[in-house]
């Protein structure tokens, strides 16, 4: 179901940055976007295989956001026979009730989402936490740490832990336009965050704008900012 040049991307991103070894227990991140399903379909070929030896389940954080569609994200999860757990915490609410006037909520939603997940992970006996991040988000992350973090900091394809899993990031060569291609072609239903949707101003935007502004000057602008971030995986 995942073409031979998107499973080229993650298998090199999988090797070269020892991603995965023998005995991993992996836990995948599962949002209901196109990136996470894409990723746990695509680990489900790659432990399908004779050359990858390790165990993998789905894993959803239910944040009790209104207008979250589960029906068509259950749908979906049904559909692309994707095993998943469902952890239950109202993290609206607390997010909700520490946002400033005019705060975006994504980066306290984040790194709350995180801790969860983590802490799932660690009673469960994942010691790998895989999301689905991909080239699109690398090169974002890059230029917000450049111009407003003034630091030359891309985004890890792996993050290691002393105290839990680690994360992992299988899908960071693979550029968004591949991913969206892929649930258009098997029609796949995904399903927006109901709160991030309704800030549409935020600096990551401006930048993903930017960024495909590029696109006039060299065609191949992801191409070589893949090349510039991650030369080992070359």
């Amino acid at each position: 179901m995942i073409s031979k040049s998107i499973l080229k991307l993650i298998e090199r991103a999988v090797r070269e940055f020892q991603l995965i070894e023998p005995g991993d227990r992996i836990a995948v991140g599962l949002s209901g976007g196109k990136d996470s399903l894409m990723l746990a379909v695509a680990l489900r070929e790659l432990s399908r295989r004779d050359d990858f030896e390790f165990e993998w389940l789905g894993v959803h954080l239910d944040q009790q956001q209104p207008g979250f569609d589960r029906a068509t994200f259950e749908g979906a999860l049904s559909t692309l026979e994707i095993p998943y757990e469902v952890v239950s915490r109202d993290t609206h609410s607390v997010v909700q009730a520490q946002l400033k006037p005019g705060q975006i909520p994504c980066a306290l939603c984040s790194r709350m989402r995180r801790g969860i997940l983590n802490d799932w992970c660690a009673e469960q006996g994942f010691n790998k936490l895989a999301m689905g991040h991909h080239l699109d988000d690398a090169v974002e992350t890059f230029f917000l740490n450049l111009l407003y973090g003034r630091r030359l900091d891309p985004l890890k394809a792996l993050t290691p832990s002393t105290d839990g899993p680690a994360t992992i990031r299988p899908l960071i060569l693979v550029e968004e336009r591949k991913i969206s291609a892929w649930s258009q072609e098997h029609q796949v239903a995904t399903v927006d965050c109901p709160v991030c949707d309704n800030y549409p101003q935020s600096r990551r935007r401006d930048l993903k704008q930017f960024i495909d502004g590029l696109g006039t000057f060299d065609a191949d602008v992801y191409d070589s900012v893949r090349t510039a971030l991650y030369t080992t995986a070359q």
